[in-house]
């Protein structure tokens, strides 16, 4: 008497992903429960949207979020301007500078990172590219290599005045290298870099023009930056950066170059603020800085404030 089958008979895996027809059916996207939802349509949003923005990637949905994105961007850089202009007039009020005069606004970005000690274990991967960077160049200076472009370049428009340039110079300086992160780990020394550095001193061979960049790294530098990205600024001189660092113009500054171009000011009064914070105004966090400049100085001010209490023209003042 043979015994009864008690196996289950359970359909196999792939069956059970067959759809009728017998075609194999393709998993979609996954969305975990709970997944945060698209702020345009609702939608769960997918593992792989979650990871690059909080809409999900309907054309639609990708759209209004970039639309939504740009008029808040011009909404919070109007709050920053009508900083600057209401720090002015209340400059003007406490008789820090006269009223009037060819003076005109801008903002610019603040670089809020601490001082730390720079370390053996970044310090080592950094001389390691450089000294890479140095061969290749010295390749090309003897002939044994051609100069490809490394599309590196990033030049400040030519035809600027020193005055202009000093001017330039100085809201930079005002802002203490917000940018100058994007330097880390190669400070956008590049071949093209070393080699006019070479050329413009023949005199020096390959391990001389390392000791030159190496000796220019102080012992601290801002946190998570350039290593050159010191306190004082840059400890490279520019003769010895990249075009980039000596070119480049963040939004704030392209404002007042298009300021310089269409007339000649005297002074700027320069809102320096940290362009990542929300409201620009929240005192919990203050990054505000005013400095009154022109192509000769740089005069800092603390953030002063005028008092909005009727007819009261008290002014409050808080260190940024």
């Amino acid at each position: 008497m043979s015994r009864p089958d008690r196996s289950i008979h359970r359909p196999s895996q792939s069956a059970d992903m067959r759809p009728p027809g017998g075609a194999q059916a393709r998993p979609g996207p996954f969305r975990s429960h709970g997944a945060p939802h698209c702020v345009v349509c609702g939608n769960l949003l997918t593992v792989s949207e979650q990871a690059v923005g909080n809409s999900c990637s309907r054309v639609e949905c990708k759209t209004h979020q970039v639309r939504q994105q740009a008029q808040a961007d011009i909404r919070h850089r109007k709050k920053l301007r009508d900083r600057v202009a209401m720090a002015e007039q209340a400059l003007v009020q406490s008789d820090s500078i006269p009223a009037g005069g060819d003076r005109r606004l801008g903002v610019l970005p603040s670089n809020q990172r601490r001082l730390v000690g720079i370390s053996k274990r970044q310090l080592r991967p950094f001389i390691d590219r450089l000294m890479g960077v140095i061969s290749r160049a010295a390749a090309i200076r003897f002939g044994k290599a051609t100069l490809e472009d490394d599309g590196a370049g990033n030049q400040t428009p030519a035809d600027l005045s020193p005055s202009q340039l000093a001017i330039l110079g100085n809201g930079c300086a005002v802002c203490r290298g917000h940018c100058c992160f994007q330097g880390r780990g190669h400070a956008f020394i590049h071949v093209e870099t070393v080699l006019g550095y070479m050329q413009r001193h023949p005199d020096q061979r390959p391990r001389d023009v390392l000791d030159a960049y190496v000796s220019r790294i102080g012992s601290k530098a801002y946190e998570d930056s350039c290593v050159y990205h010191a306190e004082t600024g840059c400890t490279l001189p520019r003769e010895m950066r990249s075009t980039v660092c000596n070119g480049y113009l963040c939004k704030g500054l392209d404002e007042i170059l298009d300021q310089l171009q269409d007339s000649s000011p005297e002074v700027f009064v320069i809102s320096v603020s940290d362009y990542d914070r929300a409201d620009p105004g929240d005192s919990s966090c203050p990054s505000t800085r005013v400095a009154v400049i022109d192509a000769q100085n740089v005069t800092r001010y603390p953030f002063v404030e005028s008092a909005e209490r009727g007819d009261d023209d008290n002014i409050t003042s808080s260190e940024a």
